[in-house]
């Protein structure tokens, strides 16, 4: 028997992964993360250097596994001259020193831009998905089919037990999703996927795939315009771009909210983040929409800020006003890409829970030493951290760049939710002490050139 086996039960079984967890949780999560560890040592080129380099055989406590969390970085450690000269063998290569399976052999002959290499990766069974890339560099990660479907199940189960009323219907509610119909990003194919159990019928506000190479182009065309390096043709060209763009986005969104309207009698889900929610609000009023468009019983899902989106102090509220719902239909929830399942918003525990697949550590602001409380007690304030117990095509270990507020204390008489809580999250790089780069981080990528012969 394998010491993962109770959180794939967890994850796949019928019960409430939120608030049944086992009293013994810790136990079973370091047990688990110790057969991760032996397994994946051995798999992921960058993991193995990095325990030999810090002298860890073995995890047999919570802070063994400190130094060996990856910093969130070096997911974007790639040179970018290997996108920039299609050496997509290079970066496979990169990719392989990341991943728990084989990458770098996969043939890239006829590849000609950063999806074609992307596309060619699943083709051989290697589901690489991106991050957004504002920056105009984008994070790379490799996952499995298993991946995939664990998110997929992650996000019904955050459906389900997150909310009563969509427990309450479950398979029965138009689902209104604010996405594209495919694409880069992580989260999109599985939403799609559990959306189709969680509700009787999908609309979508886009209909362009997300690319990772027209993210990466538009990121880097921002930071030379910054910078003062663009040629003006280029900002023309890009301003006109934009114009194009906006244009369209704006008859997409005005498509799915004739739509929405148009089933106000009857309770739907809608599934976004706070930034296209208030987006959608912002071009109700601009058509002179009243308040108040939607059943009562609308279930919204939100989260992940406003990411650059302008707004008022109280966006929220009137968003909420919008769909004419009560505070209690917005179904919160708090996680990340790389973390397979986000753990939902409780009004009565005051907190965000956390799966039980997910261990979470608090780190000081360097991400060198472990807050966490030694007996499993109290309330910590530090850089939150995590291992995902079932991923699988990657290391699950991250240090991200938010700054949270956990409560280890148990929670059992809240909600019925088991601790521990995230309380409250902010980014570093949005907060008045600012962002640091993680001390490791150097260090990481420094082994990441030295296996790419870069």
């Amino acid at each position: 028997m394998s010491a993962l086996d109770p959180f794939y039960a967890m994850l796949r079984g019928e019960g409430d992964p939120f608030r049944n967890h086992p009293e013994n949780l810790r136990e079973l999560q370091l047990a688990a993360m110790k057969e991760r560890f032996a397994e994946r040592r051995e798999q992921i080129k960058l993991l193995r250097r990095r325990a030999d380099d810090v002298g860890i055989e073995d995890v047999n406590r919570h802070a063994d596994m400190v130094p060996l969390l990856f910093a969130h970085q070096i997911y974007k450690s790639y040179p970018e001259q290997f996108i920039d000269n299609g050496r997509w063998k290079h970066l496979s290569v990169w990719l392989q020193t990341l991943s728990s399976k084989r990458v770098g052999d996969v043939e890239v002959n006829g590849v000609n831009n950063v999806d074609a290499w992307m596309d060619r990766l699943r083709e051989a069974g290697h589901h690489v998905f991106s991050s957004s890339g504002t920056s105009g560099k984008c994070s790379f990660v490799s996952q499995t089919r298993a991946d995939l479907d664990n998110v997929t199940e992650s996000c019904v189960k955050l459906g389900v037990y997150g909310n009563a009323l969509i427990q309450r219907d479950f398979g029965k509610r138009p689902v209104f999703l604010m996405m594209p119909p495919g694409g880069a990003h992580r989260h999109i194919e599985p939403v799609l996927n559990a959306a189709k159990r969680l509700g009787a019928e999908s609309t979508l506000m886009f209909d362009d795939p997300v690319l990772a190479s027209a993210t990466i182009s538009m990121g880097r065309m921002r930071r030379a315009m910054a910078d003062g390096s663009a040629k003006p043709s280029e900002v023309a060209a890009f301003q006109e771009q934009a114009v194009a763009r906006q244009r369209h986005t704006g008859a997409m969104i005005d498509r799915f909210l004739d739509k929405l309207t148009a089933r106000r009698e009857v309770p739907v889900l809608v599934q976004g983040n706070w930034s296209l929610h208030w987006t959608l609000v912002e071009r109700a009023r601009q058509r002179g929409i009243a308040d108040g468009i939607c059943h009562p019983d609308t279930v919204i899902t939100a989260g992940g800020g406003l990411k650059g989106t302008a707004a008022p102090a109280d966006y929220r509220e009137q968003v909420i006003r919008f769909y004419g719902i009560r505070p209690e239909n917005v179904q919160n929830s708090y996680g990340m890409t790389e973390m397979i399942g986000t753990g939902p918003w409780s009004d009565v525990a005051q907190g965000y829970a956390i799966c039980p697949w997910i261990v979470p550590f608090v780190l000081d602001k360097s991400g060198e030493h472990l807050l966490n409380p030694s007996d499993g007690q109290g309330v910590v304030e530090g850089r939150f951290a995590f291992f995902d117990l079932l991923a699988e095509g990657y290391w699950g270990g991250f240090i991200t760049g938010d700054k949270v507020t956990v409560d280890f204390s148990p929670t059992g008489n809240t909600d019925g939710l088991h601790g521990p809580l995230v309380r409250q999250v902010g980014r570093y790089a949005d907060l008045e002490e600012g962002e640091d780069k993680l001390s490791c981080a150097g260090t990481m990528e420094s082994y990441v050139r030295g296996m790419i012969n870069v």
